[in-house]
């Protein structure tokens, strides 16, 4: 990878105290539309936190929802709700030019000595990303992917009915980033389309209302090619919401995360 900064570290650059409060820039290359995309977002406000609070143990727990467009200068309002010998509460709000955008509440919490040993996230039998082709280049794609190799292992590129709703595609960074791990968790996260997109007769707007996300590690990291398996699953699309669960695997097939997310839909 490039010795230079990476987009992502750069954005980060910006991330400085202005008194209670915390500053950051998003800049254009991360919009979706007329709003940042909901993942950067989220990492802005987790590198604000680890800015001003430096919690000693790692992420658990984020809990995040987007209210409103956030983009340009923003301002980060943090907040430690409850800090006992095991977890640290801290919420942060991220606000621009456009009024209050993202609301996050995320928890650090180390692990714990438990006779319980059980996990179930197997990682999906899916093709290696070497073998798969990469999402092509698009005037409707939104301006914050650019930043990913993307190579879908199942569905369209990314719009067609289909009788399901599920996508699990490979996604790394074009340019790795050296920042703080579980801020590039989020920054990635949520790089796919809501999998609700996959059952469009007709295209419409549709948007992240929230974002929950439970980290399964307390190292998150991948192989050193960045490859990472994201998954998004809708069960749910009625009224003008829908729900879908998402996953997400590194390299070795080892489960990283798992989240859910509610998503407004307009058609």
């Amino acid at each position: 990878m490039a010795m230079n900064s990476s987009p992502l570290d750069t954005l980060l650059a910006t991330v400085a105290s202005d008194g209670e409060d915390v500053t950051a820039t998003i800049d254009d290359s991360w919009m979706q539309g007329r709003t940042a995309y909901g993942g950067i977002s989220s990492a802005v406000a987790l590198a604000a936190v680890l800015h001003k609070h430096q919690p000693a143990a790692p992420l658990r727990c984020a809990q995040i929802s987007f209210v409103g467009p956030v983009g340009g200068d923003c301002r980060v309002a943090t907040r430690v709700l409850r800090q006992s010998k095991s977890s640290m509460f801290v919420d942060a709000g991220v606000s621009s030019e456009a009024g209050f955008g993202t609301s996050a509440l995320f928890t650090f919490s180390s692990n714990r000595t438990s006779h319980l040993d059980y996990d179930r996230l197997a990682m999906p039998d899916v093709p290696p990303p070497e073998a798969l082709e990469p999402v092509p280049d698009h005037k409707a794609r939104p301006a914050f992917t650019r930043h990913f190799d993307m190579r879908p292992t199942t569905g369209p590129r990314f719009v067609s009915r289909q009788d399901n709703a599920n996508m699990l595609t490979w996604v790394r960074f074009l340019e790795a980033p050296q920042c703080h791990p579980a801020v590039a968790l989020l920054a990635m996260g949520d790089a796919l389309p809501p999998a609700a997109l996959l059952l469009f007769h007709e295209f419409g707007p549709i948007s992240s209302m929230n974002w929950a996300v439970n980290m399964v590690t307390d190292t998150p990291e991948t192989d050193a090619d960045g490859w990472w398996l994201l998954a998004a699953s809708t069960r749910y699309a009625r009224g003008g919401f829908s729900v879908q669960d998402m996953m997400m695997y590194n390299r070795a097939g080892k489960a990283v995360a798992a989240s859910s997310q509610g998503v407004a839909i307009y058609c």
